[in-house]
């Protein structure tokens, strides 16, 4: 009997199920059948066969299009990645280019590491597969167009002005004292004494700053 709660088959389905996926099985064995792969299987594939780079102290106004057409004179570019500011789009400086193949890569990093451009020496590293970021090219990018300077200003308040609680405050003053404390140390290295004393400091945090 049949109900909500159990699942039977009939006994001459299932022989024929059982049959038909023992062929099936025989059939992928001996190739005549090829499982297709999915799309992460996919990318990951096309990922190994790569050669990825990784460059920084990129100069200002060399992004995505410049980066692309200044590297295609080594080999074929399939991507390009430049790390960016999630608040406001801007570059952080550094990013990723990926070629077709391996060994295009690892020239172009022997060629670029060093080399001076808009007086700033750039970083190139070949980026071996097994030390590749995650899902380094997938989802969106923060580009500056998709920042208005209203919206960044409005987040900046937001976050200036946001509510914590007494503990957090406390975390943060002790993290201002301590690198004033280093910052006092750096100067007396070179035979400056200056005497500082920090007011409104809450009770729990220590208020002497050593030099």
């Amino acid at each position: 009997m049949k109900t909500s709660e159990t699942i039977s088959l009939d006994k001459n389905k299932q022989r024929s199920v059982a049959a038909k996926t023992k062929k099936l099985k025989k059939a992928i064995k001996s190739g005549k059948i090829s499982i297709r792969e999915d799309r992460k299987e996919r990318r990951l594939n096309a990922e190994k066969a790569r050669g990825l780079i990784y460059i920084a102290h990129l100069p200002h106004g060399f992004y995505e299009e410049e980066i692309k057409k200044y590297f295609k004179q080594f080999g074929r570019v399939t991507n390009i990645k430049v790390c960016r500011s999630r608040s406001n789009g801007n570059s952080k400086g550094f990013g990723y280019v990926e070629f077709a193949h391996p060994d295009v890569a690892k020239i172009a990093a022997e060629t670029m590491n060093n080399y001076i451009m808009f007086k700033k020496r750039i970083v190139a590293e070949y980026v071996p597969y097994e030390k590749r970021p995650k899902s380094l090219f997938h989802g969106k990018q923060s580009m500056p167009q998709k920042f208005s300077k209203q919206r960044q200003r409005l987040k900046n308040e937001k976050t200036k002005n946001k509510e914590i609680d007494d503990e957090t405050h406390l975390n943060q003053c002790r993290s201002r004292l301590t690198r004033l404390q280093k910052r006092l140390q750096k100067i007396n290295k070179f035979g400056i004494n200056y005497d500082l004393k920090p007011v409104d400091v809450p009770k729990g945090v220590n208020k002497k700053v050593s030099h």
